[in-house]
């Protein structure tokens, strides 16, 4: 068993630090549990791939879909040597089937021993260290949960009749004030547009307003990225600006958003926090932006250093990707969310709050088996796209993993754009290979204002001229932009990065990493330079006889100037994969597909994508079908967080 381990290693079909878990307890249990070693080693792969766990009953239904050993690694030789994942598991006796897998592995001193790397709960099979992170998140969410606060329901609605106005039709961002009010966790989803910062804005004039005679609420705000952090402190800030019936606390509503990371403060050469149980966040209630981008073990970070009489409010899409790291967190807490699943109990209480009823489809009488959804709310209506055309309905239909009007459009994307108004804000390319003539033609279309700008460095070496021009040009990285869904390859972001430095800036690009006009994007939090990742800036001259400098935005709208040599951890941004992309949104988003399947082609990835764009979305593909393929195809994470 080992040597196949071996021979999956060797073809890029497990990592190292797989086959070493395998390793290290195959020596301490000896060949009498190889049932231990083999599912250990496939429970750290899964790790690897954002599966807290080994689902036992998938594994055994669905042995290589649940795997899903990566098929570009694959030859004649590797296929001849190797044995699939359904031979391996019956190469070992006490591995013959689902029920005896089991019972080896209770039986197993290996699993579930105080100090053993194995937990075993259900037929979910843990590393210790995130099975305790898992039970850490489960306990805090249901103490949360289960402390119901006491609301004066007429008060309560006079304050959002002030916030809100008088409602003709069911409000749901009013829905999700009330429903903030009753206990100490909330979630408030939607996709892009759907009016996720409107609301936060006035469910925290809700909390102040609501208060009492006490001081102000200590309210942080949080998300995963710097990037994402920015987009929270902008989108807050401009909605405050708007609204005008919460000058009395105003002033108590922060701006300021920060990434996670900084929230908690790193602890150098570790991987815990400053923040934690005995020295907790000095917070009242904190809400975390985009939070489908966070993994299970900063979660647990965060409900370990949040005080337990703190609010935990989570905003986010739960269709977009699941966290890079393991977990989903998101996705598991709102399942179901489109149905509402609420209590008669809750619905009645939440009727109180407004004058439009609930749909009587929201409620249901078993709604208490489904605990997470009696504190979430769930936008369906974007104000952004049009549902019924365009961006919009492309993303609602790879969202719902319905193909015949996608189907449509793959088959004559020209035609279509001509012929019907649905399609007029979204085009599709069909390029045989990735530096196909069309895609440079697109790209030098694309980034044509960003070069004009370039050329328009002020003549005097005034600060406040040369910051408004880098800014400007900030500004334009935002117009356009390219995502690619896989990193490496012909079709991968490294090599669309050097292509279009290439065709835009010629030699110059080739000959030199650093030259005028390279944006690039922060890939490791540098707390050093205060910068996180996910940041973006420009390689800029401020003067005509100065050396480059990479101008990144700071929080207060200025500029910062910082030196190449000082920066490490960074990649040219012209393309970003999709993963990197979220929490962005560009006004014109070219996503580009590879020329083979690999797993990573989803419907969320791809919805992903669609939804970065906010008024033109383009298509770049050589085979639509694999679009198709795309859209049936869906993460499935394991997990017990929702469980129990």
């Amino acid at each position: 068993m080992l040597e196949q381990l071996q021979l999956w290693y060797r073809h890029g079909w497990i990592r190292a630090i797989d086959l070493s878990l395998a390793q290290q307890l195959a020596q301490q249990l000896g060949d009498d549990d190889q049932a231990t070693v083999l599912l250990a080693a496939l429970t750290s792969y899964q790790l690897g791939r954002g599966h807290p766990c080994l689902d036992l009953n998938q594994l055994y239904v669905t042995p290589e879909q649940t795997l899903d050993l990566p098929a570009e690694h694959a030859t004649l030789e590797s296929l001849q040597e190797c044995q699939t994942p359904q031979q391996l598991l019956a190469s070992v006796p006490a591995l013959a089937n689902q029920d005896s897998a089991m019972q080896a592995l209770i039986s197993s001193v290996a699993v579930n021993q105080t100090n053993s790397p194995l937990v075993l709960e259900q037929q979910r099979l843990y590393l210790r260290r995130y099975y305790r992170y898992e039970q850490q998140i489960k306990a805090d969410l249901a103490a949360r949960m289960a402390s119901i606060q006491p609301v004066d329901e007429h008060q309560l609605k006079q304050v959002l009749d002030e916030l809100f106005g008088r409602q003709q039709s069911i409000s749901w961002q009013r829905t999700a004030c009330a429903m903030a009010m009753r206990s100490r966790f909330t979630i408030v989803t939607g996709g892009p547009g759907t009016g996720k910062t409107y609301t936060v804005v006035r469910l925290l004039a809700t909390l102040q307003k609501l208060r009492g005679h006490q001081q102000p609420l200590r309210i942080r705000l949080a998300a995963p990225t710097g990037k994402a952090a920015a987009r929270m402190s902008e989108s807050i800030s401009n909605e405050l600006n708007t609204l005008k019936t919460i000058n009395d606390v105003k002033a108590d509503i922060p701006t300021e958003a920060v990434t996670l990371h900084r929230l908690l403060g790193t602890v150098p050469n570790s991987r815990g926090f400053r923040h934690h149980q005995d020295n907790p966040l000095h917070a009242d209630v904190l809400i975390i932006d985009e939070a489908s981008m966070v993994d299970i073990e900063m979660m647990a970070a965060v409900v370990n250093a949040l005080p337990a009489r703190s609010r935990l409010i989570l905003l986010g899409d739960k269709d977009q990707l699941a966290s890079v790291e393991a977990g989903a967190i998101l996705g598991q807490l709102c399942e179901q969310a489109e149905q509402g699943h609420y209590t008669p109990e809750l619905t009645a209480w939440l009727n109180q709050t407004t004058e439009v009823a609930l749909p009587f489809d929201k409620t249901d009488p078993n709604g208490e088996s489904w605990r997470y959804l009696q504190h979430t709310t769930m936008f369906h209506e974007s104000r952004r796209f049009d549902p019924n055309k365009g961006i919009g309905k492309l993303a609602d239909e790879v969202n719902r993993q319905q193909c015949g009007w996608l189907a449509q459009w793959l088959h004559d994307s020209d035609a279509m754009a001509a012929a019907h108004v649905e399609f007029d804000n979204i085009r599709m390319r069909a390029v045989p290979r990735a530096n196909h003539p069309a895609v440079q033609q697109l790209v030098e279309q694309g980034y044509a204002p960003l070069l004009q700008l370039l050329q328009q460095r002020p003549d005097s070496a005034d600060e406040v001229a040369i910051d408004t021009w880098a800014k400007g040009i900030l500004k334009q990285l935002e117009q356009f932009q390219l995502l690619t869904a896989v990193r490496e390859g012909d079709w991968g972001m490294h090599q669309f990065n050097q292509r279009i430095s290439y065709w835009l800036f010629g030699d110059q690009a080739a000959e030199h990493g650093w030259f005028e006009g390279r944006p690039v994007m922060v890939t490791h939090n540098d707390y050093s330079l205060d910068l996180r990742n996910g940041d973006i800036g420009i390689a800029l001259r401020r003067t005509s006889d100065e050396p480059l400098r990479v101008a990144f935005p700071t929080a207060e709208g200025g500029i910062r100037w910082l030196l190449p040599s000082r920066l490490t951890q960074v990649d040219t941004a012209f393309a970003m994969t999709i993963h990197k992309s979220q929490g962005s949104e560009f006004t014109h988003t070219v996503m580009i597909l590879p020329d083979h399947d690999v797993p990573i082609l989803t419907k969320e990835l791809l919805y992903t994508g669609i939804t970065r764009a906010k008024e033109q979305f383009t298509l770049l593909c050589a085979q639509p079908q694999l679009v198709l393929k795309a859209v049936e195809r869906r993460i499935q994470r394991s997990g017990g967080l929702a469980n129990g």
